[in-house]
């Protein structure tokens, strides 16, 4: 059965095209829209998740996401997105890392990356400890600031399990990186971790010397 064709084929019939542009706009002219709002969206896929439930195997799931990731409207990335992430624990394997690294590294902007590298991304690290050292050292060495974030933010849901030395390591490599997104990456993730330990963070980014957008958004929490 080809499910590709039957996505893109309910998602023409819901397309509105006033919203499409609102969208693109919204993303900077990245990406192609159907104008199908994030709860249509979810509809969609509940019906489509609920028969790939019964009918793919572990392979088929993942040449379907990489079917969807090549088309150009961002709704069908999104449904790639939660597609994977709605996968269980037992769909995770070793292997995971060179697709994720695809998935990570292209169509790259902060809601895909995001959304996988604070989900799936971060369960597979967690279940694979020797594969977080592989690529974590491998996209630190890159020159791919989304991969950079990537290192960073897989973490964001580990709460009290949380590397710290890993994670302060990281950001002392990247903090003298002015991207926005590499900036908001470190305040995010040590904000995120104030809620386990607000000393620790408050220490470490006066140790630093952390300005700016990274030390606003990590003393976030704290300064209230």
């Amino acid at each position: 059965m080809d499910y590709l064709q039957e996505i893109r084929a309910v998602f023409e019939q819901t397309r509105n095209a006033e919203k499409a542009v609102g969208m693109k706009a919204y993303m900077k002219g990245k990406f192609e829209y159907y104008g199908v709002t994030s709860p249509e969206r979810k509809e969609i896929q509940k019906i489509f998740f609920a028969e790939f439930k019964k009918q793919l195997d572990r392979e088929a799931i993942w040449n379907l996401i990489f079917q969807l990731w090549e088309q150009p409207e961002r709704e069908l990335h999104y449904f790639a997105i939660d597609l994977l992430n709605s996968q269980p624990k037992k769909f995770l394997d070793a292997s995971d890392g060179e697709k994720l690294e695809h998935l990570l590294a292209t169509h790259s902007w902060w809601d895909s990356v995001d959304a996988i590298g604070s989900n799936y991304l971060g369960k597979y690290f967690a279940v694979f400890p020797d594969q977080k050292e592989k690529w974590v050292d491998k996209w630190r060495k890159g020159d791919n600031f989304w991969l950079h974030r990537s290192c960073m933010i897989f973490q964001l849901k580990y709460k009290d399990q949380l590397d710290f030395d890993l994670l302060t390591d990281l950001i002392r490599q990247f903090k003298g990186n002015k991207e926005f997104f590499i900036q908001k990456a470190i305040g995010w993730t040590l904000r995120q971790h104030t809620r386990e330990d607000g000393q620790a963070v408050r220490d470490f980014v006066e140790e630093e010397q952390l300005v700016g957008l990274a030390r606003r958004e990590a003393l976030r929490l704290l300064d209230k």
